[in-house]
């Protein structure tokens, strides 16, 4: 079974994909979790071209995002599916269309680009229906806890820094000093895992956050809106999805998500 979760930015797929994915894996189901853009290398460029900032053509994006997803149907999704795996992925075709029309990319040029992945449509695919003006305020919290994150991780890092230089320092004229040395490896230890600990935070905040908004974290809040309001719109136009109402609260959006999929099994 084939399963996509879609919406704008900040209706909950994450969230949603991640608890379908546990309450399967719970009755014992083999399940794949996995979204796009994906971990491959044009999915890696994907990242870091909106984590950048830098604007470039919405036409090259969604060719970026189709090339992305071609790989990720050949060596994820159809490989899964042949293992009798359930496959939930978010986003897919549905994305690139709503995104990309929103920025004035042909629709039936979108369409045919995804032609491949069209005739590959998952048996089901929910789309968590909510209002920019209720998906806006979430983005930002996020983004705020983010920033907030990293700037801690900031100053830890600065602090472990100065102190594995000043272990350094210590040792000269101390090498035969065990104490030192094993000073110097701990501290130099604690300085890696920090780094490493901000990396992975990056990494997660870029996999599941601005996949394909054309905006910055500092974006002017109206004109995001009505961006968001012709990706909305454009989503609510295909017929091959699920409509589900977002705006609930996370348990009963889970709970309809659930029995839909319950009549599938």
């Amino acid at each position: 079974m084939f399963i996509v979760m879609e919406g704008i930015d900040g209706c909950g797929k994450t969230t949603q994909a991640k608890l379908l994915y546990e309450w399967l894996i719970k009755e014992g189901r083999d399940v794949l979790l996995t979204a796009e853009p994906t971990s491959s290398i044009i999915g890696n460029c994907l990242k870091a071209i909106l984590s950048s900032g830098v604007q470039i053509d919405p036409h090259a994006l969604a060719l970026l995002f189709t090339s992305d997803r071609y790989e990720h149907i050949k060596k994820e999704i159809e490989p899964a599916l042949r293992d009798k795996k359930i496959v939930i992925s978010e986003r897919y075709y549905h994305s690139t269309i709503a995104y990309q029309a929103a920025q004035g990319v042909d629709r039936e040029w979108l369409i045919d680009i995804n032609s491949f992945a069209i005739e590959k449509k998952p048996d089901i695919a929910f789309l968590l229906d909510i209002p920019p003006e209720s998906a806006v305020p979430k983005i930002q919290e996020k983004d705020k806890k983010f920033r907030e994150t990293i700037d801690r991780l900031d100053r830890e890092i600065e602090a472990a820094r100065k102190f594995f230089q000043n272990n350094r320092k210590a040792l000269y004229g101390k090498l035969q000093q065990k104490q030192a040395i094993k000073r110097i490896i701990e501290s130099e230890k604690r300085l890696r895992e920090l780094e490493k600990k901000r990396d992975m935070e990056i990494s997660k905040y870029i996999k599941f956050e601005r996949f394909e908004r054309p905006t910055t974290l500092e974006a002017e809040t109206a004109r995001y809106n009505l961006f968001l309001e012709k990706v909305r719109k454009n989503y609510l136009t295909f017929d091959d999805v699920t409509k589900i109402d977002g705006t609930k609260p996370i348990d009963l959006v889970f709970d309809d998500i659930r029995r839909t999929v319950k009549k599938l099994l």
